[in-house]
Order: structure tokens, then C-alpha cells, then sequence
């Protein structure tokens, strides 16, 4: 039976031009069937500093306190956690109604203390997620896609 898990996304951080190369990791919470539940609201210059956060954020899910919240321009409901004092983590989208942001911000608190922590990075590029493999050399996976 599947769980769900925290992934770490390398991905181009927001204050850096496109294409200069900046990069930073940030987690990801998804559900069994690969929703994303929440992410972290912080970009770390390393792997072991991103997933230090998501273990201190298991270690303490006792003591978060989750704040919802309506996005003034849109009129739609976000929500986010707070560690002492600290935003740490926030929805993953926006919701219509009250209720539907309550319930996915019920289902990410549920799911921080059981999560399984993966090993490694997926890189994300325009938009688009692709896995960082390193056992699989980058032209086998090519040849895959267009022998298909």
C-alpha cells in the first residue's frame, strides 16, 4: 500500500532570471495517488538542508499552527502552517470554498507524521517535472521514449 511522501523538487528559485542557473530544493507533499498536498515555502541551496526542514517539521507537526486564509485579488482560500512564528508550509493551490480548503489543509496535517521521506531530487524545468535518475544514463532514456 502506498503512502504519502515528501519529494524534493530542484527548480529554478523564483528571484533568479530564466536560464541563469540558480537553482534551490524544495519539498513536496503528495498523496498515495501523486496529488501534491502542500510544499514548503523555503528554497535550500542543498538536499540534506531541505529534508532537515521536512524532519523538523515531523519532528514538531504537534506545535504547527494552521492558518487559512483568503487571496485578496482572486477572493479564493489558501492556507499555511506556521512554526514558531514561521510560515514553513502552504496549499499547493487555491480553493472556491472554505470548506474545500479546510478539508486538503485536514488531509496535509494528517499526512506530515506518516510520510515517507524520499531519497533524492526530481529536477523541474519549464513548467515541466522529470525525475533525476542517476543509475539510468540520460541517452538510454531517450532511446526509450523513441523506440515507443
Amino acid at each position: 500500500m502506498q503512502h504519502s511522501r515528501f519529494v524534493f523538487l530542484a527548480a529554478p528559485m523564483p528571484e533568479s532570471k530564466d536560464g541563469d542557473g540558480t537553482e534551490g530544493i524544495l519539498w513536496m507533499l503528495v498523496s498515495p495517488n501523486n496529488r501534491p498536498l502542500g510544499r514548503g515555502t523555503t528554497y535550500h541551496e542543498t538536499y540534506s538542508s531541505c529534508r532537515q526542514s521536512v524532519l523538523d517539521l515531523q519532528a514538531n507537526c504537534d506545535r504547527v499552527k494552521p492558518v487559512e486564509t483568503t487571496v485578496e485579488l482572486t477572493g479564493q482560500w489558501s492556507w499555511r502552517i506556521e512554526l514558531d512564528g514561521e510560515s514553513v508550509a502552504v496549499s499547493s493551490r487555491s480553493y472556491l470554498r472554505a470548506r474545500e480548503c479546510a478539508y486538503n489543509l485536514e488531509r496535509f496535517l494528517e499526512a506530515v507524521p506518516k510520510a515517507e521521506v524520499v531519497a533524492g531530487t526530481r529536477s523541474v524545468r519549464r513548467g515541466r517535472r522529470r525525475a533525476v535518475v542517476a543509475e539510468t544514463p540520460p541517452r538510454l532514456g531517450r532511446e526509450l521514449r523513441n523506440a515507443g
